[in-house]
């Protein structure tokens, strides 16, 4: 009898261990068994913090790690689950996380007042996820109006490694922003315990992991 060969693996790309973990919780949630590679790159997002942008530089090492890792396990998808990183996977043929996010932020924008509010603990993230939001508006021609607001208090909780205070922290800039919006997008991967403490807003709180991870799973259904 010949054995069928095995699938190849999902490829994660991340920039935090605490994004591996929750990635992993996830996988086992919606898809358990599938083979899946992890890689982390803290480094990276330590050098667009410092620099507070995605510089060429990065986006280049970026992109040529995320290759490495897709080639080396063999993965035919990579979700790069990291936004400031989103940029250079795209440029390398692989998912960003944020992008289903943005779409449906979008979609609720367009179908109420037109507004989208973006969180971000990182200012090296608000520009990545500025421009994803832009480019699916010109897309599909919508004029959603976009206000971004930096909630730098409380990265120093997530830099401490204590991530209920680094929820707590982003939940209450999000009551803060998300009066008048049709959705709140937080931009960072790692702000999404922040969404279930925001449940009784009006507004919608959208986070990337779930939406994001599901594409991915999809990507890794349709034949190449």
């Amino acid at each position: 009898m010949t054995m069928a060969a095995p699938s190849p693996p999902l490829a994660l790309f991340h920039t935090a261990d605490s994004n591996r973990a929750l990635f992993a919780g996830l996988l086992d949630r919606l898809a358990p068994g599938t083979a899946a590679v992890h890689a982390v790159g803290a480094d990276l997002l330590a050098r667009a913090a410092a620099a507070g942008a995605l510089t060429d530089d990065l986006r280049r090492d970026a992109a040529r790690r995320m290759a490495e890792v897709a080639r080396d396990a063999g993965a035919r998808v990579l979700l790069c689950t990291c936004s400031t990183l989103g940029p250079a996977a795209e440029e390398a043929g692989f998912l960003r996380v944020d992008r289903p996010m943005a779409e449906r932020a979008l979609d609720l924008a367009d179908a109420g007042g037109g507004r989208v509010a973006v969180a971000a603990c990182l200012a090296s993230t608000l520009a990545p996820t500025l421009d994803l939001l832009a480019a699916v508006a010109r897309e599909r021609d919508s004029t959603a109006v976009l206000t971004t607001h930096l909630l730098a208090d409380a990265w120093a909780h997530f830099e401490a490694g204590d991530l209920p205070a680094y929820w707590n922290a982003v939940a209450t800039g999000v009551r803060g922003i998300a009066a008048g919006a049709d959705a709140v997008v937080l931009a960072q991967a790692s702000m999404a315990g922040a969404a279930d403490l925001c449940r009784d807003l009006a507004a919608p709180v959208l986070a990337s992991p779930e939406l994001g991870l599901a594409a991915a799973l999809a990507a890794l259904d349709t034949p190449s």
